[in-house]
């Protein structure tokens, strides 16, 4: 089972970036969209219907995640350092609609690699946090769900580890009962061999 004290480890910025650069590398590369998971020992990939399925649960996972976190703040005054990517155009609107500090803005791409994605850093008050969580459940309809600012609390005092652990827990369950609720229509939806690092267990 992933467990999300990973996300909050520092190191972890240095694989999104990464990650980011390369999906969208291959992307260009491999238009055939699928992913491959591990639910209680048994491997299944999602095509299609259940992929793109798939794809919005990971959305409102990412606005589950930001909302237990802003909870587990709470009332602190802290300025929490948040990490959130997308195109220039995007990157712009939010640091404008939301009054972001910027610390640090990464442009991903090369003069022989052209994608059109930024990576930042910043730092903003919970209730600047509390604000984008409305914004984005408030257009969180099907045809918006893939515009969603990705936006990432990084390490930081508001959140002990016992709550970390919790959260981790929560998202969890989330995400098995999400899957499971995927798999109940079998339209794209196969088993394969396990070669998948996404565990899920019960």
């Amino acid at each position: 089972m992933r467990n999300l004290q990973f996300i909050i480890v520092p190191g972890i910025i240095i694989g999104i970036i990464g990650g980011i650069l390369l999906f969208f590398v291959a992307y260009n590369y491999y238009p055939q969209k699928n992913v491959n998971f591990n639910l209680n020992g048994n491997c299944y990939e999602f095509l299609d219907g259940a992929y793109q399925k798939y794809q919005d649960l990971v959305s409102i996972r990412e606005r589950e995640l930001l909302k237990m976190q802003i909870a587990a703040i709470g009332e602190s005054h802290i300025l929490v350092p948040i990490t959130f990517s997308g195109s220039s155009v995007n990157v712009d609107r939010i640091i404008d609609d939301f009054d972001i500090n910027v610390t640090d803005i990464q442009t991903l791409g090369d003069e022989n690699i052209r994608v059109d994605k930024m990576i930042v850093k910043g730092v903003v008050s919970n209730e600047i946090l509390e604000q984008i969580l409305k914004n984005i459940s408030e257009n969180n309809t099907d045809s918006s769900l893939d515009s969603m600012p990705k936006i990432g609390i990084l390490p930081n005092s508001g959140i002990s580890a016992s709550e970390s652990a919790n959260i981790s827990n929560n998202i969890d369950q989330f995400m098995t009962k999400g899957i499971k609720e995927i798999m109940l229509d079998k339209n794209g939806v196969k088993e394969t061999e396990c070669r998948s690092t996404m565990i899920y267990n019960d």
